[in-house]
């Protein structure tokens, strides 16, 4: 009797298996039809390797940054955005005065906007807002210590008129690391009376290295992106990281960069954005990144820096409109890039930049 059992127990254990297997062959097939059409089905490369831009031969893949750690190659086009000469995110100069000393925009993801067309991120409208040109310089990925040391070296060439420097809670948390999307990157150490810059220069990436154990075996997988994306469990999956100095290091050195900008030359206003994770978050986690952001934002003050903190702007926005109207699955919508562009402008005119031009 016991073999019988032992056999029909197995096939109803292989049918439940081939079940699962067929349902997740469906699913897979149905998110490339929608993602990407017929021609999905017969492309599967590792997606998690296109999206980090790992692979030398990839649509404006990142190039490697002996300052920065990586940055975006100029003159280069894809699905995604477009890079002109200088390196900045493409934006229309249409109806720019042109001999109008530009703004200069330093950031991550948030300044470089991800998940919208080149003329739908915020830099890009608050160009429109001002009739001066606006140069985008976010680049994904980048801690606030990366995007100071960008806003650094981009001042004395750029000659802009005004630095506008954005940052978010996790751009805050990630100077603690060395490594970060599994990418080098330079860091700051605190040192009695200030910091002290470290691993520059930054080694180039191992190209086949990078991508975590469960990305190299499952980054062709639409479905499995997709529920990497839904659930935002990105760290583990498309990248590694590394650290560098610390936990609860971070607000310390993004306090103290704050200095290194007032030393600029030029008027920079620091900018505290938030994603829909933020938003998504429990009362804890809100707190922590409001609270990192705040931080950030009094030490700016201290240093002379004006500030913008959207935090509650957003929640306005969000009661009033909800969340899906302002954002996709991390960052803006064109609508949300719309409207935190008109926040910063009606701040620089409290301000009195004077930076709107008349003689457009």
């Amino acid at each position: 009797m016991g073999r019988p059992i032992a056999t029909s127990l197995l096939a109803r254990v292989g049918l439940v298996c081939m079940s699962v297997l067929a349902s997740l062959l469906l699913l897979e097939a149905a998110c490339r039809l929608v993602r990407g059409g017929r021609d999905a089905l017969l492309h599967w490369p590792n997606i998690a390797r296109e999206r980090m831009s790992i692979d030398s031969g990839g649509a404006c893949a990142y190039r490697h940054d002996d300052l920065l750690g990586w940055s975006l190659p100029p003159n280069c086009a894809s699905p995604a955005y477009r890079i002109d000469a200088d390196g900045f995110r493409s934006t229309s100069a249409a109806g720019l005065v042109a001999r109008a000393p530009p703004v200069l925009v330093t950031g991550s993801s948030f300044a470089m906007g991800d998940e919208v067309d080149d003329d739908q991120t915020w830099p890009a409208y608050l160009q429109d807002l001002l009739g001066r040109r606006v140069l985008n310089a976010g680049v994904s990925g980048y801690s606030l210590d990366q995007t100071v040391l960008n806003a650094e070296r981009l001042a004395a060439h750029a000659h802009p008129a005004l630095i506008v420097v954005s940052f978010t809670p996790g751009d805050v948390w990630r100077t603690e690391l060395k490594v970060a999307y599994s990418r080098n990157k330079p860091w700051f150490e605190p040192v009695p009376g200030g910091l002290e810059l470290r691993g520059v220069p930054v080694p180039p990436p191992e190209r086949r290295a990078a991508l975590p154990v469960a990305a190299r075996l499952l980054g062709w997988s639409t479905l499995a992106d997709e529920v990497v994306e839904r659930l935002a469990i990105r760290e583990g999956w498309y990248y590694r990281e590394g650290r560098a100095v610390p936990a609860g290091d971070g607000p310390v050195i993004a306090c103290r960069l704050m200095s290194r900008l007032a030393r600029l030359g030029v008027p920079v206003v620091v900018l505290g954005q938030y994603g829909l994770g933020h938003w998504r978050g429990d009362a804890a986690y809100q707190a922590w990144g409001a609270q990192a952001v705040r931080n950030v934002l009094r030490c700016a003050t201290d240093a002379g820096l004006p500030t913008l903190d959207l935090a509650e702007p957003l929640r306005a926005l969000i009661e009033a409109r909800g969340r899906d109207t302002l954002y996709r699955t991390e960052h803006h919508t064109p609508l949300g890039n719309r409207l935190v562009a008109e926040i910063v402008q009606a701040e620089l005119k409290r301000r009195d930049f004077q930076l709107a031009t008349q003689d457009r």
